[in-house]
């Protein structure tokens, strides 16, 4: 027989209580003590009887007469101590039964026991005191195994992680065991498989090793800061490799939310995959921080610029370049005055001062200019003669038109009518010949 005080819902919640005793009065009297008292209430007529609810319930407080036919108080306790450790037993007995709370010390392991008749105030306080270590524990155990569960979750996706990577980059790891290369040859093995890995743009892009270091001369930057500075721009993107083609091939600002916060670990990611290598250990640093911005709305930590090595800043500068006239940042792929205006309207904020001039400097060396008549336009403003001074490719990638095409009304037509399908603008980079007519809006574009 067992009665349970409390609701059911209440049963997976609140610790248990059992009390056994062969007297119904005993029992009655014990569980209207316990009635207000915040745990789930069981009753045995005898020790057997207890036995099987402990089968069936997982009891927290034992209180048990010790004087009962068949089975007595400390056999039941006794057989309760070696099937069910986790419990607390009190015995109940009379002032004189020093036999049995003998007994039920030395083999039923009890952690009190009570006279008969016992006092209702000292019994229900034992018993509320009893329930309070059992509610620390259970506790303390529910968080341990929170923090295992979270350890394991974190090792897992540490694993899996480790196992994307490794899938990834096995050619390079078998090429590199096999020749034995030193850690600068790997550096350069891995940027190869990045470059194969990374989109290919539609114009034009000034190599960021060279741009890097150019930069980091005019700053006076010291030379063993530069080699570690060229090895972190190298492998920036070295985390990417896991990245599903629909993140690595959309412009940042069109991901959405949870996109742009997979896409945000990715320099933690990569600095993680480094910073156990000695001789990278710069590196993974510089990595970790080149997409952090001074103002501290950068990422992956949001740190700003006290905390940001002047390397890594001199990299988020070269680095965001590339990824504006690339079309990797921004919806639209930007042109390289309009991308160098860009930095300057960040210049201070998001980006250092120095660097964004060293940039354009360095940009100046290299004589990288847009064409005077290179435009770029919409679908609406095309005119037949205009000629395509950059490839043509959809919002998928996919080769259109290749540059130096000049364009007929019925190519006009149909890209107007591509367009449309996919109702998404094209990007669209054309030279105007000398004598073509073209619309004044458009014409006034060009003088400006």
């Amino acid at each position: 027989m067992n009665i349970n005080v409390l609701d059911m819902e209440d049963q997976e919640i609140l610790p248990s209580l059992l009390l056994v005793d062969d007297e119904k009065n005993v029992l009655s009297s014990l569980k209207r003590l316990f009635r207000k008292t915040e745990c789930n209430v069981f009753i045995a007529g005898s020790g057997h009887e207890g036995l099987e609810i402990l089968k069936e319930h997982n009891i927290d407080i034992i209180i048990s007469d010790a004087r009962m036919p068949e089975m007595t108080g400390p056999e039941f306790l006794t057989a309760a101590a070696e099937q069910y450790p986790h419990t607390k037993r009190i015995l109940l007995t009379g002032y004189a039964d020093m036999e049995a709370i003998v007994e039920a010390v030395n083999l039923g392991k009890i952690s009190h026991y009570v006279e008969k008749p016992w006092d209702d105030e000292k019994l229900q306080q034992l018993v509320e005191d009893t329930l309070v270590t059992i509610n620390l524990k259970k506790k303390n155990e529910h968080l341990q195994s929170l923090l295992a569960s979270q350890n394991e979750k974190l090792i897992a996706m540490n694993e899996s992680l480790e196992a994307t990577v490794k899938e990834r980059t096995k050619k390079i790891i078998e090429i590199n065991s096999a020749l034995q290369e030193n850690y600068k040859s790997t550096i350069d093995l891995f940027a190869n498989l990045l470059d194969m890995r990374n989109p290919k743009p539609n114009v034009d892009v000034p190599d960021i090793i060279s741009l890097v270091t150019d930069m980091a001369e005019l700053l006076h930057l010291p030379q063993r800061e530069l080699i570690h500075l060229t090895r972190a721009a190298k492998m920036r993107y070295m985390s990417q490799m896991s990245f599903a083609d629909e993140l690595l091939f959309t412009p940042y600002v069109l991901l959405s939310e949870e996109q742009k916060h997979e896409y945000k670990q990715y320099p933690l990611k990569g600095a993680m995959l480094l910073k156990n290598i000695r001789p990278l250990v710069t590196v993974a640093d510089i990595i970790l921080h080149h997409k952090e911005y001074l103002n501290g709305e950068g990422y992956p930590r949001g740190e700003k610029e006290e905390s940001i090595p002047k390397s890594a800043q001199i990299l988020t500068v070269a680095n965001d370049y590339v990824e504006l006239i690339t079309g990797r940042l921004l919806e639209k792929t930007l042109t390289h005055q309009d991308a160098i205006n860009y930095l300057e309207t960040k210049s201070g904020t998001h980006y250092s001062v120095s660097a964004v001039e060293a940039l354009k400097s360095s940009l100046s060396l290299k004589k990288v200019e847009t064409p005077i008549n290179d435009l770029h336009v919409t679908s609406q403003q095309l005119t037949a003669g205009m000629v395509l001074s950059r490839d043509l490719r959809n919002h998928n990638g996919d080769f259109l038109l290749s540059k130096g095409v000049k364009l007929a009304d019925s190519t006009v037509m149909l890209l107007t009518e591509l367009e449309k399908s996919a109702k998404k603008e094209f990007q669209l980079f054309v030279d105007i010949p000398l004598g073509l007519e073209v619309p004044r809006k458009l014409l006034k574009k060009l003088c400006n």
